[in-house]
């Protein structure tokens, strides 16, 4: 039979009509049934796509629908209609294509949080103005006082002038270093830190300060930082882990409304990890900074080692915080700067006493001069004259004959 049931609507009123719908001729449809009876050529007709089992529709030119099961005939007389679609109609039938298709989007989707997503938020980070990420820095520092209970540092100012003076040698000569600047801050709540905040500004707390006994583990740690900052890790970071910002930047093309990231900046910086590709990044422009600079990378170990034992042995900053480093030490990284500190020595033999732990006595057997007087001396006769009781019984009073 050339005809099958289905309901009508006027495109006038809510009412429905049953009717039969019919094929006159290869070119002609009729609707007939209740009240209605119209003949329409197919070609002004539209019909829905097939999904599953739903009902179908037919659609008149003046807003007339007709609603019907799907039916074999719909497709043998409207064949050049959503060809596609009864493509995909057909794959969704086989076992075999709807587990394939199940295997691609799972593949697409891990594709698309690990390579697509990070290399849409780089994309849009190198989109991001300096002054908006410079404003974004500033809005962070102000989180990280008033919420992270960072607090005005207590290194004194001559000390804090001299590290910034050892940083400004670290920062010279790169692109736009006028805009690197150190912050000193006291948190003991955090514990030894140092964190890259976007805009150029890197925050040092005074408990970083005080861990470190020399001043080329310092800058090993901030040439770390320096190297952040270079490739803006944390802007990049943190736009990869706002998966849903990062889309409604791309989709608005409002790059700038991406500085309202600087709600999980902070958290980020303080409780989460740089990736290891980013960490390796960072590391190893501290190697080549310091080396330039004729530092051994090996006291980036010797940073890493304390910092590590700090955190994981057993220590805790005051107030119970556990540790909130984004710097996490590991073997592979110490490693990598004991090897890149053994090739500097390598290249640079005439630096092997600034290597940390170098020992030139036991090395080379240059030792310290002892002092003579201490070896064929008695307790008393070694005493400095000037810690001798002048009052005492025993203290003995030059002869000024004596010494002429």
């Amino acid at each position: 039979m050339n005809a099958f049931k289905a309901h009508y609507f006027d495109g006038q009123t809510s009412r429905l009509h049953e009717v039969e719908v019919q094929r006159l001729d290869a070119a002609t449809i009729r609707v007939v049934g209740d009240g209605i009876d119209r003949s329409d050529p197919a070609s002004s007709l539209r019909i829905s796509p097939r999904l599953a089992r739903i009902t179908r529709t037919i659609e008149f030119s003046d807003g007339a629908r007709v609603l019907a099961n799907d039916h074999p005939l719909l497709d043998s007389w409207f064949p050049h209609e959503d060809r596609l679609q009864r493509i995909t109609d057909r794959l969704e039938r086989h076992a075999h294509a709807v587990a394939a298709s199940i295997v691609i989007c799972l593949a697409v989707g891990i594709a698309t949080f690990a390579w697509g997503v990070p290399w849409i938020a780089d994309r849009i980070a190198d989109q991001i103005p300096a002054g908006v990420e410079t404003r974004l820095g500033s809005e962070v520092l102000g989180q990280l006082d008033q919420y992270f209970g960072f607090a005005p540092s207590q290194v004194n100012a001559k000390r804090q002038d001299a590290l910034s003076a050892r940083f400004s040698k670290l920062t010279a000569g790169l692109p736009d270093a006028g805009h690197y600047r150190l912050a000193f801050r006291d948190a003991e709540t955090v514990g030894p830190n140092a964190l890259a905040i976007p805009g150029g500004t890197i925050v040092i707390t005074d408990q970083l300060t005080g861990l470190f006994d020399d001043d080329r583990e310092f800058d090993a740690v901030v040439a770390h930082e320096i190297g952040h900052q270079q490739h803006r890790h944390a802007l990049r970071q943190t736009l990869r882990s706002s998966f849903v910002l990062v889309i409604a930047a791309l989709f608005t093309g409002d790059v700038s409304s991406a500085s309202a990231i600087v709600i999980g900046v902070p958290t980020f910086l303080l409780q989460s990890h740089y990736s290891r590709g980013f960490e390796e990044e960072a590391d190893a422009f501290a190697f080549n900074t310091l080396a330039a600079h004729n530092t051994s990378p090996a006291w980036f170990a010797a940073a890493m080692r304390k910092l590590d034992d700090f955190h994981h042995g057993g220590k805790k900053a005051e107030g119970g915080v556990a540790y909130l480093s984004s710097h996490p030490s590991s073997a592979a990284r110490i490693a990598a700067a004991e090897a890149s500190g053994e090739a500097f020595i390598s290249a640079h033999p005439d630096q092997i006493r600034e290597t940390p732990g170098y020992d030139a006595c036991a090395e080379e057997g240059v030792c310290p001069d002892e002092d003579e007087d201490d070896s064929d001396c008695d307790d008393e006769s070694c005493l400095d004259p000037d810690e001798v009781d002048e009052n005492s019984d025993d203290a003995e009073i030059p002869d000024p004959e004596a010494s002429r």
